[in-house]
């Protein structure tokens, strides 16, 4: 749902910055900077996810292995 959150404030954002500076290439360029952050972003929750799964599968097959106390 973040992401949902986050295109409606690029999206307001956008519209804003038509209003204000009106030039097109301005404007475009603007918003290929806004898309390339929240590309990495949305790369880096990813990377973040993945390498928290692993440690969660890492430290299950350690709690299979440890002998019961």
């Amino acid at each position: 749902m973040i992401y949902i959150r986050l295109f409606t404030i690029l999206l307001a954002a956008s519209f804003i910055m038509i209003v204000f500076y009106g030039d097109l290439a301005t404007v475009t360029s603007l918003l290929a900077g806004l898309c390339g952050c929240f590309v990495a972003a949305v790369a880096a929750q990813n990377n973040t996810v993945s390498k928290l799964k692993t440690v969660e599968k890492r430290v299950d097959a350690l709690q299979a292995t440890a002998p019961p106390r």
